[in-house]
């Protein structure tokens, strides 16, 4: 059994133990869940990238390919980081 302490702030550090079974690292997100004997099973939020399909989908809104999202991107990125060119003086010559 792995046990945890409860600081003052509410917080715990989970046990390596726990973080390797669960396959844990840091920014993962954890389900509590409340059982009906009273006790509390700990979940790891994990979703692959096609369980996420769709997430962003609004009502009327068009789809928009990958390549279409590279493309506004990199229009964004070259317009962005586009230097003005400075006007020259010509030397007399």
């Amino acid at each position: 059994m792995a046990r945890s302490k409860l600081t003052s702030k509410g917080q715990t550090t989970i046990p390596m133990a726990v973080r390797e079974r669960l396959g844990l690292s840091v920014g993962d997100v954890m389900d509590f869940v409340f059982l009906p004997d009273g006790s509390v099973s700990v979940r790891a939020v994990k979703r692959d990238l096609l369980s996420l399909e769709g997430m962003l989908a609004k009502p009327g809104r068009p789809v928009v390919t990958l390549e279409e999202m590279d493309d506004a991107i990199r229009a964004r990125a070259v317009k962005r980081h586009a230097r003005p060119r400075k006007p020259t003086a010509r030397r007399p010559g």
